[in-house]
């Protein structure tokens, strides 16, 4: 017996010409030509008359069509990324060190296009003092000429600088698009958070009090850092790779430093407004040395908060005071703080190490912190309360006249930035005795 499969019977039933009926509910629905109407059916008023088949593959196409177009121009119009895959003929990227240990020797392996005809153009610069037409010069750079400084070389110079800093891979980071950016933030200079105040009322008639959030501003404006860096003329002679893994190398030490130094100990004329100065003070209990009270004080004054990631932040000077700290004997009219066991070494052991925390907080040393007994010499906080206003970008330049007897080109590098304490009571600086 011959049967007719759904697909055949579809087609069929698209070239039969179709009809509308009411049923006697009021309801329509479509039937075949020559249908016989029922009892309380009629034919509706409206006729239609199904599609071929091969008219319906042109209506769908064309809906496709015009629905991929619309896709295409929104994509077009409002790219969802920068780069799309397969858009560009020549996606060639630096091929970057994995290895930790290595990466601080060499970042890159090997150089993209993009990369190689950069530095290339750094050693023509060095050795002629003129940049090539076809680079593009920094608007800020003055006549010996600049370039424009590859992303990935950028992004490598960052890496490293944050990797050897203590502030900025702590701190909060805010891209700046012009040279200044204010922000807002709470209050939180009391106990009450943002400064409000919350009433309990026993009554559901009773008034309620009022309370409102007090709000303070932060204003993040740029200087520009400046460094300069000797190269010799050898070198410049050597790979492109060798160059431009020593310029990513120097140049990002240099950062790292310099940025440091002006976060912990800037003055804000110009430059960073430090941690030091822009912190909350805390009168050491002796002058010019730290004693185990001032330890002890600085974790009462820091806000419970500003615990979770909070460090201690001291030069080696320091610590050699902390580790001086002893237990102190009682001689029967007061204590002797001068003998008794070192508190930081409780194993009475050289071969067990320094502890890497002091009560609890991990610490970090730095040399940009100043002398022992003097404001500063000990800071506790939580460094992600410090904002870091980045204005992005990296101008380099080089001269062959500045160290020209000694086959040398010193290279220039101008980086702008700013940073100072969002909340200043989530750091405590030892100060001056009282």
């Amino acid at each position: 017996m011959k049967t007719t499969t759904p697909c055949k019977k579809a087609r069929k039933q698209l070239n039969q010409k179709m009809k509308t009926i009411k049923k006697p509910d009021g309801t329509e629905v479509e039937v075949a030509d020559d249908y016989t109407l029922e009892e309380g059916e009629e034919f509706a008023e409206v006729e239609t008359e199904t599609e071929t088949e091969g008219e319906e593959e042109k209506k769908l196409g064309k809906i496709l069509d015009t629905k991929i177009d619309k896709i295409v121009k929104a994509i077009r119009e409002n790219p969802t990324r920068s780069k799309i895959l397969g858009a560009e003929p020549n996606m060639e990227k630096s091929v970057l060190e994995v290895d930790p240990y290595m990466r601080k020797i060499r970042p890159f392996v090997k150089l993209s296009g993009k990369m190689e005809d950069f530095v290339n153009g750094v050693r023509e610069l060095a050795k002629t003092g003129i940049v090539s037409k076809t680079k593009a010069l920094q608007e800020s750079d003055d006549t010996a000429g600049g370039f424009l400084v590859p992303e990935e070389f950028q992004a490598e110079v960052i890496r490293f600088a944050t990797e050897a800093a203590i502030v900025r891979p702590r701190a909060r980071v805010i891209p700046m698009k012009g040279n200044t950016l204010t922000l807002p933030k709470l209050d939180q200079s009391n106990y009450k958070f943002a400064g409000i105040d919350i009433s309990w009322e026993g009554d559901e008639g009773d008034e309620k009090e009022e309370s409102q959030p007090k709000f303070g501003r932060i204003t993040l404006k740029v200087g520009k850092m400046i460094g300069l860096c000797p190269v010799s003329d050898d070198l410049l002679s050597d790979s492109a790779i060798n160059l431009a893994n020593f310029l990513v190398a120097i140049f990002g030490e240099a950062i790292a430093y310099e940025e440091d130094k002006q976060f912990l100990m800037g003055n804000g004329m110009k430059k960073p407004l430090g941690i030091v100065n822009c912190g909350t003070s805390k009168a050491r209990t002796s002058a010019g040395k730290i004693v185990y009270e001032d330890l002890k004080h600085m974790v009462e004054q820091l806000p419970a908060w500003a615990d979770a990631g909070a460090r201690w932040l001291l030069t080696k000077a320091a610590l050699t005071e902390i580790l001086d700290i002893k237990s102190g004997i009682y001689t029967g009219a007061a204590v002797d703080e001068t003998e008794g066991f070192p508190l930081m070494l409780p194993g009475f052991s050289i071969a067990a190490g320094i502890p890497k925390t002091i009560l609890g907080y991990p610490y970090d040393l730095t040399d940009k912190l100043p002398a022992v007994g003097t404001k500063g010499d000990l800071v506790l906080g939580n460094l992600s309360a410090y904002y870091i206003g980045d204005r992005g970008g990296l101008a380099v330049a080089s001269s062959i006249h500045d160290r020209f007897r000694y086959d040398e080109t010193t290279f220039r590098f101008v980086k702008r930035v700013d940073g100072q304490c969002a909340l200043s009571n989530a750091f405590v600086i030892l100060d001056d005795h009282a």
